[in-house]
């Protein structure tokens, strides 16, 4: 009789170190991911606001810095997309595919549409502003091609808008998941290119050490593609969840 509780309490005690155990590991697993998406957050959250706060930019109205603000973090988190993506093999194999998709999809439908107001930005102030019109400011953003900066600003606005309804309407377009993943990468690279020239050369806020955090940033992004796409190709073939 003995040797028969011994047993069940051998058996109960042994049940309790593997829930143990394994509550322990999902632990663990959860810190891994926080961790990872923290250290991203960190690199372009952060960083951009610590440039912020520490540049010497001219004072402007409220209004007009938070909308610089935004635009500027908008910015950055685009170029976080690069690794929130399969590209960054480290951080798939510590969170579940599914959940960086998650991440990545709710990053480009939210903070592409805030770079496509970007625009109005610049034109709905002059409401406030009698130097210019909000619609001489149009026109004039639309229609000058004298300066490389604001080219390459509308060619990435241009495949910016291509990007999101290639995304939003992959399914109505027929699209299959591969040829669109590798056209939504290349023209990503487009845009990033494009972009980032736009913003250190007009930029009211590019100065060095932005220009330094886009160039590397970008850069990085570039490289993470590249080898995914072109120098090692991912072998096992991640579902489309």
């Amino acid at each position: 009789m003995s040797v028969v509780l011994s047993g069940r309490r051998d058996y109960a005690y042994s049940g309790k170190n593997h829930s143990s155990n394994r509550f322990m590991g999902l632990v663990m697993q959860k810190e891994r991911k926080i961790f990872k998406l923290l250290s991203l957050g960190i690199a372009f959250i952060g960083i951009p606001l610590l440039l912020w706060f520490l540049g010497d930019f001219p004072k402007r109205s409220l209004l007009m810095d938070s909308l610089s603000l935004l635009t500027i973090l908008a910015f950055s988190l685009l170029l976080a997309q690069f690794f929130l993506a399969r590209t960054n093999r480290g951080l798939v194999k510590k969170v579940k595919m599914s959940y960086v998709l998650k991440i990545h999809k709710f990053i480009g439908y939210v903070f592409i549409s805030v770079i496509m107001l970007h625009p109005f930005f610049i034109i709905v102030p002059k409401f406030l502003d009698d130097a210019v019109s909000p619609k001489d400011a149009f026109i004039r953003l639309i229609t000058t091609f004298n300066t490389i900066g604001l080219v390459f600003g509308l060619v990435a606005y241009t495949v910016m808008l291509v990007i999101m309804v290639t995304s939003f309407f992959r399914f109505k377009l027929h699209l299959k998941y591969k040829t669109w993943r590798t056209f939504h990468a290349y023209l990503t690279t487009i845009f990033v290119v494009a972009a980032t020239w736009h913003v250190i050369t007009l930029g009211r806020h590019s100065n060095s050490a932005f220009t330094m955090f886009y160039v590397i940033a970008g850069a990085c992004g570039i490289f993470y593609l590249l080898r995914t796409y072109l120098v090692k190709p991912t072998r096992k073939t991640i579902k489309n969840v």
